[in-house]
């Protein structure tokens, strides 16, 4: 396994969807200093095809290439940066970015779901991204709708107190501390008495302390939710406040085939008019190295 602690992967189609992965990546260069490793995945090839069409193979993957760099060219107006690599590989979608989530060990990949199937290489729906997240070695950025702002400002944790919060934490300061963000910190609460007794108040303002020490500005905000699911009133809190970034936690890593999203993170994900940042409380903590 590579040790790519400064490394990005962002996964590209070529169009609008794909443009808008790569702003996303260049924005957060800017301040978090990374290589960004732009990736097109070409359709898988079997095995046979590969021996008996060797040098068809191979011309496509040449053909795929010169088309990575027209693109690359167009988005950085004839001068594509020294910190961006670009990089073409065949195989299932899901399977080569998880795969490389985990042989090359990327700080973060990002990605660009799209609405509208139109058979092009690399093109990802919701579904593809939702196995990617769960089984992926690393965290994901994924857009929904827009990128962040040009300069992130706020960044906003929903915390669950029935799940581990230390993670997304070291992910969000670390983000926070080179890019000089406020940390908003929101829990969803279903009971009727005074906020600042509750448990999940306690934990956001011991968790509001530990930022204050890392020199992070962090603020806390109770949501009564009623008879209101908490996803709910996150997503119309995100709506209302637009943050720049959400930083979300999933489950466990999980066996193939099943999701380890968590229902939770699932509804934000998909719903989020903002990126959401996906981390993992099992993901090998590259945060707390370069924080």
């Amino acid at each position: 396994m590579k040790k790519r602690i400064h490394d990005v992967l962002v996964l590209t189609s070529l169009n609008d969807a794909g443009k808008m992965a790569l702003k996303q990546a260049m924005i957060l260069q800017e301040t978090l200093g990374f290589r960004v490793f732009i990736l097109y995945v070409l359709p898988a090839v079997s095995y046979i095809r590969q021996k008996l069409f060797a040098r068809k193979v191979s011309e496509n993957e040449e053909e795929a290439l010169a088309k990575l760099t027209d693109f690359a060219h167009d988005f950085f107006k004839g001068n594509i940066p020294q910190n961006v690599i670009l990089k073409v590989m065949s195989g299932d979608i899901v399977s080569t970015l998880i795969k490389e989530t985990y042989h090359d060990n990327f700080h973060f990949i990002i990605l660009k779901r799209s609405d509208s199937a139109d058979g092009s290489p690399s093109v990802i729906g919701q579904k593809e991204i939702d196995q990617i997240i769960s089984h992926a070695h690393c965290p994901v950025l994924s857009i929904n709708k827009d990128t962040t702002a040009s300069q992130i400002k706020n960044i906003l944790i929903p915390i669950d107190i029935t799940e581990g919060s230390q993670k997304r934490l070291l992910w969000a300061s670390n983000l926070a501390k080179h890019t000089g963000a406020k940390i908003q910190i929101i829990s969803a609460l279903n009971i009727e008495m005074d906020e600042k007794q509750s448990l999940a108040y306690r934990n956001a303002d011991s968790i509001r302390e530990m930022l204050k020490e890392r020199d992070i500005q962090c603020d806390v905000e109770m949501l009564k939710v009623h008879d209101q699911e908490k996803n709910r009133a996150v997503l119309k809190y995100i709506e209302d406040k637009n943050p720049d970034m959400v930083v979300i936690r999933k489950h466990h890593l999980t066996s193939a085939g099943k999701s380890g999203i968590g229902k939770f993170a699932h509804e934000i994900i998909h719903n989020s008019s903002v990126p959401v940042f996906t981390v993992s409380q099992k993901q090998q903590d590259i945060a707390i190295r370069i924080g």
